[in-house]
């Protein structure tokens, strides 16, 4: 099921290698005209626009379709359906919806016992008195999510009843969650957050688990700025959090998918953040470059039934990482990107995209979207990776309309995006007549 904010689809049919054969299942009302030619070159294309769903499963069935899998969420709940029309392994239509709507997923695992944050639902159409109602029941500090979503956008802080009343009543999307805003556990090192992820397979109802993700210091206020793996955990910690995933799968009643868990380390434990019922958009390639693992290929075998027995975490031969590096929250223009030659000469560093050009109009809504360069690369062990990333930072200077950033005063800032520079597009040896179209920058959440 493919989203034009999903992975570049030559990457991810090279990634996917010989482990399947790829139908694209796209909306063509949705996705870039010249995006559209290019899949319609890698594979078959099944084009849902002014599709029913039952028409679509007619199509994929007569394909032969042996598996479904989406990489991002928007296209889940049609896939869990799709899933139930054809006869594949995949969520179910009600797990779909609970994946996908934090609702109804806080709702579900707090029924459960699954430890997380006290959480308040603040409904779509809310009047000023409903609104007010809400707020008045909610613990400050909070966060206010988006009911569904992904990519950290539009996730923000509030501090009094004022601001969340004004926040809930102004949108009209799916309405919100408000969660209660969990502390850091105490004396956690500032260079990296009190956060992680676990990147889990679960196969036939078996849940194994592959890594524990790190991750940096959010840029203010909820914006991710990239991971890295293996994360930074104490031992004594790692069993409780792989149950913790374990109890929120049975909770949550997923069957067959790979899964990308959010836990926060607090104060008084681990608490579960949320979970992603996809591949995660950063861990996958940050594994590729350190072990053996390619859960792209692992997540087709899942979605063919075929059964996947993770026995361990995987062995990674190094420390990789994906870092973002973001404008000030309230910058509103890009002026200028200096220091990134810089900060590629920096030992370890593989790769070095500046996402977006001078000029360039800047929102902190966008979350991980708005990312402004995009750092990867290597370390030989956590010392170094601080190391590597003070050095990056300190070389790099954003300067907006806000003023200039220069990322070494911004190191310390304190919840599936993927970007691909011009020189890395590569035809396949079997279309020799595609003809690359580029409108701006190709990016992807995950």
């Amino acid at each position: 099921m493919h989203h034009s904010s999903s992975f570049f689809p030559l990457e991810l049919r090279d990634r996917v290698g010989d482990c399947a054969e790829l139908v694209w299942v796209v909306d063509s009302r949705n996705v870039p005209e010249a995006m559209l030619r290019f899949v319609r070159r890698l594979g078959p294309v099944v084009d849902t626009a002014d599709q029913t769903l039952d028409t679509v499963a007619e199509e994929l069935t007569r394909l032969g379709v042996g598996g479904i899998v989406s990489f991002v969420d928007d296209h889940i709940v049609d896939a869990a359906l799709l899933a139930e029309r054809v006869g594949l392994p995949y969520h179910s239509p009600d797990v779909a919806h609970a994946l996908v709507n934090k609702q109804v997923q806080r709702a579900v695992l707090d029924a459960a016992g699954i430890p997380g944050p006290a959480f308040w639902s603040a409904p779509p159409g809310l009047d000023t008195a409903q609104a007010v109602a809400i707020a008045d029941r909610v613990n400050y500090p909070a966060v206010v999510k988006p009911a569904e979503g992904s990519g950290s956008r539009d996730i923000r802080l509030v501090r009094t009843a004022e601001e969340l009343t004004e926040v809930i009543t102004a949108s009209d999307g799916p309405g919100h969650l408000v969660e209660q805003y969990l502390e850091d556990e105490r004396d956690h090192e500032s260079w990296y957050a009190s956060y992680l992820s676990v990147e889990s397979v679960v196969s036939h109802g078996t849940v194994g688990h592959v890594a524990l993700t790190g991750r940096f210091p959010l840029a203010e206020p909820f914006r991710e700025t990239g991971n890295f793996i293996p994360a930074l955990c104490p031992a004594d910690q790692v069993p409780g959090i792989l149950s913790l995933v374990d109890d929120t799968v049975a909770a949550l009643r997923i069957t067959d998918s790979v899964i990308h868990t959010e836990i926060k380390l607090t104060p008084d434990g681990p608490r579960l953040i949320e979970v992603n019922g996809r591949l995660g958009g950063r861990p996958p390639f940050v594994l590729c470059g350190i072990s053996d693992t390619n859960l792209f290929q692992v997540a087709c075998q899942v979605a063919l039934g075929d059964p996947v027995h993770i026995d361990a975490m995987a062995t990674c031969d190094a420390v990789g990482f994906w870092l973002m590096l973001h404008a000030p929250a309230g910058a509103r223009r890009l002026d200028a990107v200096d220091g990134a030659d810089a900060a590629a000469a920096v030992p370890g560093v593989t790769d070095l995209r500046v996402n977006r050009l001078p000029g360039a109009s800047l929102d902190w809504r966008e979350g991980t979207d708005g990312k402004i360069v995009t750092i990867e690369g290597t370390a030989p062990d956590h010392t170094g990776l601080e190391a590597t990333v003070g050095r990056i930072r300190a070389a790099i200077t954003i300067s907006t309309d806000a003023g200039p950033s220069c990322e070494r005063a911004r190191a310390t800032d304190a919840h599936d995006a993927t970007d691909w520079p011009v020189g890395a597009l590569e035809l396949p040896e079997h279309a020799p007549d595609v003809e690359p179209v580029i409108t701006g920058s190709w990016t992807g959440r995950g």
